[in-house]
């Protein structure tokens, strides 16, 4: 069943259809709010609290076939809500010595690693918030310029500078301990 299908029996109704939405997309909620967030807890609260959201403002869907779109849509205000409200001596609760636990990439590829989701939150907001959309919640750069309000032009722009940072920053890093050998010698 689509996830269109399912939504039709939502509004028609079937609340328990609802379950089967919670639990194709919770996974993906939660990834992108922690990539936005970089806090776990704060992660899980937030995707819950859309997927709350989401169930309450239903019948508002214009079109049904893009829920997954527009709940993390939802996923992402509640993350710009939460990163407004923290003061800046807030530390994440984001336990680093437990691995990753992020979906895989695009296509079923491999997970990305602790170095890479660290990376990630390096990236100024709007460049996490596009990568997350793209490559955690797989949204479409049409998908993602109908959520965002930009042209499906801009957002492949975008989303290549934000790739392109994010692979200075992970070249920055793996130069960094050949760089403090150079100034030792």
């Amino acid at each position: 069943m689509t996830d269109a299908q399912v939504v039709r029996k939502v509004l028609e109704g079937d609340a328990d259809a609802y379950a089967l939405l919670v639990q194709r997309h919770q996974r993906a909620a939660v990834a992108a709010a922690h990539h936005l967030t970089g806090d776990r807890e704060a992660a899980r609260d937030i995707a819950q609290d859309a997927l709350v959201d989401a169930w309450r403002g239903l019948s508002g869907l214009r079109d049904r076939t893009k829920f997954a779109g527009w709940l993390i849509g939802i996923v992402r205000n509640k993350c710009r809500a939460f990163i407004r409200a923290r003061t800046p001596g807030d530390v994440p609760l984001d336990d680093a010595l437990t691995p990753s636990v992020d979906p895989p990439g695009p296509g079923g590829g491999p997970r990305a690693s602790a170095a890479v989701s660290e990376m990630l939150g390096m990236l100024p907001l709007k460049d996490r918030e596009l990568l997350a959309m793209r490559y955690i919640a797989e949204m479409s750069y049409s998908e993602i310029a109908a959520q965002t309000g930009q042209t499906v032009n801009n957002v492949r722009v975008r989303c290549c500078r934000a790739r392109q940072r994010l692979r200075e920053l992970m070249a920055e890093k793996d130069a960094g301990p050949a760089r403090k050998e150079d100034e030792r010698a």
